[in-house]
């Protein structure tokens, strides 16, 4: 993966249509519609289309995966395929991965496991993380394998620490929830 191209907005890789993929009409919360994560969008017709793509919110209009902006990721990384929706957080440079709800447990097989691994050790040294969501459910890759956070927003945040023991190195995590704005 080009991690520098993927954390400037890359653009679309010539020849990468969502084509039948969906995913990312089931795996997302579309505030603008209503839409929980880990539901079908009404308007999508599965498999196929958006019903109201030329006035879809900016939400839709604006996203694209990994998959369609990263030409190093090999086929086996579209949606449909992998049940993994991967995407470049704007605000922080983080690489979340939302995961299909009927398939929570894709992001810990072949090749897809090693290689988030491995893409944690390369994002690490930037203070760049990989996190794994299913629904709201949020686990962190680390070089040395995953870690279970819990329930999280893409908004909130957490504090890593490396740790060192016996066993050797690792890492803690502490979510940190988003502070609600206050009425004043």
């Amino acid at each position: 993966m080009d991690f520098n191209a993927a954390h400037n907005q890359a653009p679309l890789v010539r020849g990468r249509e969502c084509g039948s993929c969906t995913m990312c009409c089931k795996v997302y919360k579309i505030e603008a519609l209503g839409k929980p994560e880990g539901a079908w969008c009404t308007h999508c017709t599965i498999g196929s289309s958006c019903r109201i793509y030329d006035s879809r919110p900016d939400d839709c209009r604006h996203f694209f995966c990994l998959w369609r902006t990263d030409a190093s990721l090999p086929d086996i990384w579209k949606p449909n395929v992998s049940k993994l929706t991967a995407a470049l957080y704007p605000r922080n440079g983080f690489i979340y991965i939302q995961v299909d709800a009927s398939a929570p447990q894709a992001w810990r097989k072949e090749p897809y496991f090693s290689t988030l691994k491995s893409w944690a050790a390369i994002l690490l040294p930037h203070n760049r993380h990989i996190l794994i969501f299913v629904r709201d459910q949020a686990t962190l890759i680390m070089p040395t394998g995953p870690i279970l956070i819990g329930p999280m927003s893409p908004d909130d945040g957490f504090v890593v620490r490396e740790t060192f023991t016996a066993a050797g190195r690792g890492f803690a995590v502490e979510r940190v929830a988003q502070a609600k704005p206050t009425a004043a």
